[in-house]
């Protein structure tokens, strides 16, 4: 948990002691009003991508062309496919205006970032910093645990489900209470049971933010409250929030609207409402979690689903988050699209030496998606480059690459294999067996003519009859 005060201390936006605290709730901060945005500057992306099949025309796809290529000294007829790509290097005509002082759209599929303001920019993630501390319980621990809340727990400042010292809640209704009200002493509480301690608990979570590949985040604490260390990025962010929406009850607990969590030691049962306005005012929203401290400001990290697309957004320090996020998720999914070829796809037609048939259909072991922007696109191709290939073969044989290319370049390959079983012949057709086949010919030839010399010339030899 070493990490050095200078790379974290521009975390808040303000100069504040170690221990400051938020002046309102974020319940109380939730319903506070947004003003209006103000223009930003464009940011330079580029994104790579392909079509399976053909050439853009409009959103449609085109005709395939096929051509020849030569690999290792062996002439195959493939199938090429003409590719879009766009490099942007300004914004278009879709591009949104944010007021946030960090934002990021990210593909969850592909990980792709769409768009991007000051994205690695370390600042303080306030309640965003519950993700995580989900993601570690929901690995570590079983739902139908049963947690008894220490003082520690009970004094953690609000958001709070009100616990009381010794009272028992299972993980599940903890995590739902961390997810929904934003509750820091269901944090403690689960920080405590998981780890031990809510300082072993930051641990598991900055080893666990390695592991997913943000570099830029340092967790002290399991809720978020405002401490100089305690920072992340957007980019980050996003990754954490990508990789909490691969876990199924993670996205059943965003998700749920409303919740009653049945409470121990004779209290009443709490009712939980969550406190996403996106989730309530977006179609397409799956939710996930605010976030608020007088330092961090108005923050959200958000997920959103429409035909197959998942997109992941993340705002930071804005005061008014669910139209930056929409705004967000609206350029996503208007203005870029997805594109690719699926697992399993025939890309191609490769031969077989001694094969019988002497060619075989090759499929795609993994697919090759990606996403583009709709505006602007320029003609990129993928190639397959076959492994020569000698029967027998079995269904599943490694034959090779599917290789996406810009300007000659390589930029994507998906390993290739071979579709369906192939015998060798019964006679072979290589250089040697005929070589074989011709001497044993001409052997046979001189054999024949050495045995009827002799028996010519007996013939002659005898006397004639008169």
């Amino acid at each position: 948990m070493s990490e050095s005060s200078s790379s974290c201390r521009t975390c808040s936006n303000t100069p504040t002691s170690p221990n400051s605290e938020p002046a309102l709730s974020e319940a109380q901060r939730d319903s506070a009003p947004s003003v209006g945005s103000v223009p930003i500057t464009g940011v330079s992306i580029t994104p790579y991508y392909w079509q399976r099949d053909g050439i853009f025309r409009g959103r449609r796809i085109g005709r395939i062309f096929p051509s020849s290529v030569i690999i290792k000294g062996m002439h195959w007829r493939v199938g090429a496919w003409l590719l879009g790509l766009t490099l942007l290097t300004a914004s278009w005509a879709g591009t949104p205006t944010l007021q946030a002082r960090a934002a990021i759209l990210m593909d969850a599929e592909t990980g792709q970032v769409l768009y991007a303001k000051n994205a690695h920019q370390k600042l303080p993630p306030a309640s965003l910093t519950k993700i995580m501390t989900a993601i570690v319980v929901l690995e570590r621990c079983r739902l139908d645990d049963s947690v008894k809340a220490s003082q520690r727990a009970v004094n953690a400042q609000p958001s709070s489900m009100h616990l009381r010292v010794g009272e028992e809640v299972t993980v599940r209704d903890l995590l739902y209470a961390l997810m929904l009200r934003s509750a820091n002493d269901a944090a403690v509480a689960l920080a405590e049971h998981t780890a031990g301690s809510v300082e072993a608990f930051a641990q598991l979570m900055n080893a666990k933010a390695r592991e997913i590949g943000a570099t830029n985040t340092h967790f002290v604490n399991p809720h978020g409250l405002h401490h100089p260390l305690h920072c992340s990025t957007a980019y980050d962010l996003a990754l954490i929030t990508r990789y909490a929406m691969a876990h199924e009850t993670f996205r059943e607990i965003v998700k749920t609207r409303s919740y009653i969590v049945m409470r121990s030691l004779n209290q009443e049962d709490l009712w939980m409402v969550n406190k996403s306005k996106f989730l309530q005012q977006y179609a397409y929203a799956e939710g996930v979690k605010t976030g608020y401290t007088n330092q961090a400001g108005f923050c959200f990290a958000g997920a959103a689903s429409k035909e197959g697309r998942r997109l992941i957004t993340v705002v930071l320090n804005s005061p008014q988050r669910e139209a930056d996020t929409m705004a967000l998720m609206e350029h996503g999914f208007n203005d870029w699209e997805r594109i690719g070829v699926p697992a399993g796809e025939v890309v191609g037609t490769v031969q077989v030496t001694n094969g019988e048939p002497n060619s075989v259909a090759v499929r795609l072991d993994k697919p090759l998606v990606w996403v583009v922007p709709k505006a602007q696109r320029t003609r990129y191709h993928w190639k397959l480059l076959a492994e020569p290939l000698s029967a027998p073969l079995r269904a599943g044989d490694p034959a090779g690459w599917l290789v996406m290319y810009s300007d000659e370049k390589p930029l994507l390959k998906a390993p290739v294999s071979v579709a369906h079983t192939v015998a060798r012949q019964a006679h072979p057709s290589t250089p040697i067996a005929g070589i074989l086949l011709v001497a044993l010919m001409l052997g046979l030839v001189r054999w024949r003519l050495r045995w009827n010399r002799p028996r010519r010339a007996r013939i002659y030899q005898k006397p004639l009859r008169g």
